[in-house]
């Protein structure tokens, strides 16, 4: 015979408030007891009590799976949050004139190499624009360094995308522009970072209305979230010293297996609770590898030489040029550390521009007009 016991008088009255005390029982009994003191509470709370489930199993809050070819369903969250709808990514076009340059070394100079080429396209005729997607950790304020800080237009915390679609022509006109080229820039110390839905609305709709699209992917952790960014051509910027051509060997081979992750996830449907982001169309490949002379070099000492990188980077297994070197200029880091932004460029680095300029328009299908 099994017995059950309580320990404890069931309230104490003090003041003339209810003081509970623990009740130790097993089944129907505890059961109850739950239920005498959810009616001796005061009535707002026995209301309450009654309105709120004690268990809600974990598998009310899943999602039924979906199809590729359908529009998910608008997703909630633990709080009971609606958001919006998420563009259909198959009705959608490729990026294929998006260009993304990213490097694993940092202060190679990734940013004011991307706005030099871009301004290298303008002036080619091509209508550009180039986006800041260096927005984790403190990243950003690709306007202060071109310096157009202080020109009116839209940044990254303007731009709210619920429904993942924008007019790329409005979008457009709205921007800062720098030496004709379109510039959204990202200013962390203004708002966080823009959600990975309303980076892929941007650079869509700014793709539909350009020649081409300059990404400053930074290290290129966007790259893994983004779908437009999955899908462009990419550029890598590697540092002509041992580590850091160890670095950008580690780089390219990231940026190719996130294209296969990105892939293989496009072809089966979500699972319960993970965000739709899928690629459109094939994910994009490196075309070329930018190489950048460290900034101080010890009398000839510590920069490896382009046939060292050329064979050290197996380049002839890669279907990408290596190009450059990108030597340092004193005369426009002084003008970008004074807040002067880009104002020339050597004629040694301008040829080696005018080649990535070259391979650029190549990969987009496009030709100065």
């Amino acid at each position: 015979m099994t017995m059950q016991i309580s320990v404890g008088a069931p309230h104490t009255e003090r003041h003339g408030w209810s003081f509970h005390r623990p009740q130790v029982m097993n089944g129907a009994c505890a059961r109850d007891v739950r239920m005498r003191d959810a009616r001796a509470r005061r009535p707002w709370q026995a209301e309450s009590a009654r309105r709120v489930p004690a268990y809600q199993p974990v598998h009310a809050m899943a999602e039924p799976a979906c199809s590729p070819q359908l529009s998910p369903p608008a997703r909630r969250t633990h709080a009971g949050a609606q958001h919006a709808r998420m563009p259909v990514c198959a009705t959608q076009a490729p990026c294929e004139n998006v260009i993304t340059l990213s490097g694993a070394s940092g202060g190679a100079g990734t940013t004011t190499l991307a706005a030099m080429l871009t301004r290298e396209l303008a002036k080619r005729e091509n209508e550009c624009a180039i986006v800041d997607a260096d927005v984790r950790a403190g990243g950003g304020g690709l306007d202060v360094l071109l310096g157009i800080e202080h020109e009116s237009g839209s940044r990254w915390h303007d731009i709210h995308a619920p429904l993942g679609e924008l007019d790329g022509e409005a979008l457009r006109r709205r921007l800062p522009h720098w030496d004709g080229v379109g510039v959204l820039a990202y200013n962390c110390w203004v708002q966080e970072e823009p959600a990975w839905f309303e980076m892929q609305a941007a650079l869509q709709s700014l793709a539909q209305v350009s020649d081409a699209v300059v990404v400053d992917a930074g290290h290129g952790l966007e790259i893994e979230h983004v779908p437009a960014l999955v899908e462009a051509s990419h550029i890598v910027v590697a540092e002509l010293t041992v580590l850091g051509l160890a670095r950008a060997k580690a780089h390219i081979e990231w940026l190719r297996r996130n294209g296969e992750r990105n892939m293989a996830r496009a072809q089966e449907p979500p699972r319960p609770g993970e965000e739709w982001k899928p690629i459109v169309g094939m994910p994009g490949r490196v075309i070329g590898v930018l190489c950048v002379e460290p900034p101080a070099v010890a009398k000839g000492r510590g920069a490896v030489s382009l046939e060292e990188a050329r064979k050290y980077l197996q380049m002839e297994h890669m279907e990408c040029e290596l190009m450059g070197p990108v030597r340092s200029d004193a005369r426009l880091c002084g003008d970008i550390l004074e807040g002067l932004g880009i104002r020339r460029v050597h004629r040694r680095n301008a040829r080696v521009l005018g080649d990535v300029a070259e391979m650029v328009e190549r990969a987009c299908g496009i030709g100065g007009r």
